[in-house]
């Protein structure tokens, strides 16, 4: 069993891949305090790993679950970024602010469809990177490149700072309203955050793709993902596991 674990500001991601798929699927908090015992557990269920690869955006917690992952017996542990490079060219004007997460979902949109890609990841923040093809050239095959993308906040982030920074707002559980127009509060924060996000995510993705890569497929993923895929008219895939799929092919590629 091979197991890939993403460590994102809110949850920590974990697919067990067998025989080259995504077998099961586990996520626990990140800000959990006692990470160590619960991962424990998760690894009781999940098996024996004989290899796990890593990628974090949460620097304090990386080395306490690389750490769990030997003591439960994991045959070797490597990370993104440190033990294995993403084969990307990466463009950024500061290569080593990207996250890695966004290099690694970048990277499997473009191993699955070989093309132009905008990757939309619905998760704590929204990101929206593009990748593309790499140049054609004399001198041989070259790695695809990651061009930058944009950052705005989650749903999550919204909900929170709606609830936190006004008097009146709740804070409300997130899921479809009945229709765009709220007839109560609850409905109406989640109707303008949910058909804000999409028209975010239709209006930026349009933008891109007309200013940088007009033919590029688009592809949603992160854990709010089916929910906006529902209803934006730009996404073309949803790939719920493209970061989870993206760390398996980094070391079965």
């Amino acid at each position: 069993m091979i197991l890939a674990i993403d460590i994102g500001n809110t949850s920590i991601h974990l697919g067990a891949f067998q025989g080259g798929r995504l077998r099961r699927q586990m996520s626990l908090p990140t800000r959990l305090a006692n990470i160590p015992g619960r991962l424990r557990r998760t690894m009781a269920r999940l098996g024996i790993a004989e290899e796990a690869i890593i990628c974090s955006v949460v620097p304090r917690v990386t080395p306490v679950v690389a750490q769990t992952l030997r003591q439960a017996g994991c045959g070797r542990v490597r990370m993104v970024g440190r033990h294995v490079k993403v084969p990307l060219t990466n463009k950024y004007t500061y290569p080593e602010q990207v996250g890695q997460d966004r290099l690694v979902g970048a990277y499997a949109a473009w191993k699955e469809f070989r093309r132009d890609c905008i990757v939309c990841d619905f998760g704590t923040a929204i990101t929206i990177d593009i990748v593309k093809a790499p140049p054609k050239s004399r001198g041989g095959s070259h790695s695809a490149l990651y061009l930058g993308g944009v950052i705005a906040p989650g749903l999550e982030i919204s909900l929170e700072a709606l609830a936190n920074r006004t008097a009146l707002l709740p804070k409300v559980e997130l899921k479809e309203p009945p229709e765009l127009l709220g007839r109560d509060t609850a409905d109406s924060i989640r109707s303008g955050l949910l058909y804000g996000c999409v028209a975010l995510c239709d209006g930026l993705t349009a933008q891109l793709k007309r200013q940088y890569a007009p033919k590029a497929v688009v592809v949603a993923t992160g854990g709010a993902s089916p929910l906006i895929a529902k209803h934006a008219r730009t996404i073309d895939h949803l790939r719920p596991n493209l970061v989870l799929e993206g760390l398996f092919q980094l070391i079965h590629h």
